[in-house]
């Protein structure tokens, strides 16, 4: 019974220590063995690893993974003395677990308010160096959120790397808001902003419609004297051929191309209740008078 029960009492123990000894490294964790609460070994690499007894040494786990860190939103003044009610958030991890244990301990949550405590201090300052107008502007090329997020991270993630062995990925705006007090002036500063930018695309349009209309004026101008020319032109062709048929009738019969002209001179000087006062000698009164003369003839044949 005695052979027994020693071979046994051995496999207990031993299944103790290896129980006590053994541990294991996930890759989404960092390891740092402890003895006596000082540490004296870290496990970077995920596997299978041996330790001395847990009351001799203390395995201390760290997650690798990114954390998020949300702040409460605060009040601060803008560089132009504009209040500005904001709140950030960062995306963190550990990069150097030694630091982290030696300065926070292994308490995540404690790590969170650290970052927490650096994001609200570097903030005030960040934000000191811009202008309402970089926050909100009808002129995208002027508003900077991306570059305040930046410029917070790198001062962040600075003071992080050194004091706590974190680094900040990312540091983001999830809330931005104004006090009662500036946004009526935000929005009349708004307002005035795209009236101006409206004001603008009106003179423009106006000057465009004012080139158009100038442009035709000058096409309808050019036109209208080419045509006037063309027509002269054509008039001209016109009364220099009547000339010739002119010349080519009268020469047929001059007398009685006289004649006709006397008549179409008569029709325009001669009308109702017309007084005309002539010379005997005048070329008009020489068929005035053969016209008595007719009229006489005829009296006489009548007779």
């Amino acid at each position: 019974m005695k052979k027994i029960l020693i071979p046994l009492s051995l496999l207990v123990l031993l299944g103790l220590l290896a129980y006590y000894s053994l541990y294991t490294v996930d890759e989404r964790e960092w390891v740092i063995i402890t003895q006596f609460g000082e540490p004296v070994r870290t496990v970077t690499d995920a596997g299978l690893y041996v330790k001395r007894p847990a009351f001799w040494q203390k395995v201390n786990r760290f997650d690798k993974r990114m954390q998020v860190y949300e702040t409460e939103a605060i009040q601060l003044l803008l560089g132009d003395k504009n209040p500005l009610i904001i709140g950030c958030y960062a995306a963190w991890k550990i990069i150097d677990p030694l630091i982290f244990f030696q300065t926070i301990g292994i308490d995540l949550d404690e790590g969170a308010r650290k970052i927490g405590d650096i994001l609200n201090s570097q903030l005030g300052g960040v934000i000191s160096e811009y202008s309402i107008d970089n926050i909100i502007n009808t002129e995208q090329d002027k508003v900077k959120l991306a570059q305040i997020e930046l410029d917070i991270q790198q001062r962040v993630t600075a003071n992080a790397e050194q004091k706590y062995g974190i680094k900040v990925e990312k540091v983001g705006i999830s809330r931005l808001a104004y006090p009662a007090i500036v946004v009526s002036a935000v929005y009349d500063r708004m307002r005035s902003e795209r009236n101006k930018e409206a004001e603008k695309i009106r003179a423009e349009g106006r000057e465009v419609a004012d080139k158009i209309r100038a442009d035709a004026a000058k096409q309808a101008a050019e036109i209208t004297a080419k045509a006037q020319k063309e027509a002269l032109i054509i008039r001209g062709e016109g009364e220099k051929e009547a000339m010739r048929i002119y010349r080519e009738a009268y020469g047929k019969d001059p007398e009685f191309f006289d004649f006709l002209n006397s008549i179409e001179l008569y029709k325009k000087v001669l009308g109702n209740n017309t007084v005309l006062v002539l010379s005997t000698k005048s070329e008009l009164f020489k068929y005035l008078d053969m016209g008595k003369e007719a009229s006489k003839g005829s009296s006489k044949g009548s007779k």
